[in-house]
């Protein structure tokens, strides 16, 4: 009780986020409004409420849309980059494995090598594109979080999803003083509640498609270990 009380006084409220209650849920919280703090559901209270349900692990939290699946990593990943804790002297390297970690629940790299590779990835041994997926990801990471990280103290707003069948695109912005930058998330569903990344559209550019063509040129140019070798080099 002493804790709803607390998380009530201290929650705070951004300008962005829409908590919104199922309506067959509307009387069972009003309802639990009454018994838990013994007075009719207030707007704060809602709040909590919300917060409650939309933890890891509630039942009735809104998490099977690509949107919402999504701005919940992203929110995890801002909450990193914000930390004070991770922007000591000597933590970036905890900072970046942190994200990593993140990224790697939403982010489908091992879809998004095949996809960069196009035609060539049905050539490449199994071996070959456990490595190249591996040194990819790692490129994909490196590349979003250099973009993220000059924004991290910017807001980012979540914009329309349209859904068609399995695949989804999700559209965002980041809102700077100056400028807004659009990133939209493409995204397909894995299973029945999982919703995973294939590619980013980044100020208008495909991330995916860019390197696809990228990558298409170098292989008519050279072979394929000659490419692996150029990312290797990058993460090291």
């Amino acid at each position: 009780m002493r804790f709803l009380y607390r998380l009530r006084d201290r929650v705070r409220i951004s300008s962005h986020s829409v908590c919104k209650i199922p309506n067959v849920l509307r009387v069972f919280i009003n309802r639990l409004g009454e018994v838990i703090f013994a007075r009719p559901l207030t707007l704060i209270n809602a709040v909590v409420l919300c917060l409650i349900m939309a933890s890891p692990g509630a039942g009735f939290a809104d998490t099977g849309s690509a949107k919402a699946q999504l701005e919940l990593s992203i929110e995890q990943i801002l909450t990193v980059l914000r930390d004070p804790a991770f922007k000591a002297e000597g933590r970036q390297t905890a900072k970046r494995e942190k994200i990593r970690q993140i990224a790697r629940q939403r982010f489908d790299y091992r879809k998004m090598s095949q996809l960069s590779l196009g035609k060539h990835w049905k050539k490449r041994s199994d071996t070959e594109k456990d490595e190249f997926t591996d040194l990819f990801g790692t490129l994909l990471e490196d590349t979003y979080m250099a973009k993220i990280e000059n924004y991290t103290d910017e807001d980012v707003v979540f914009l329309k999803e349209r859904v068609q069948k399995k695949k989804a695109q999700v559209n965002t912005k980041i809102i700077t003083d100056s400028v807004e930058i659009p990133i939209n998330y493409r995204l397909y569903r894995k299973s029945e509640d999982t919703w995973m990344i294939y590619d980013m559209v980044i100020e208008g550019v495909s991330m995916i498609g860019n390197y696809r063509s990228q990558f298409g040129q170098m292989l008519e140019r050279g072979s394929f270990q000659s490419l692996v070798e150029k990312l290797r080099e990058k993460k090291e």
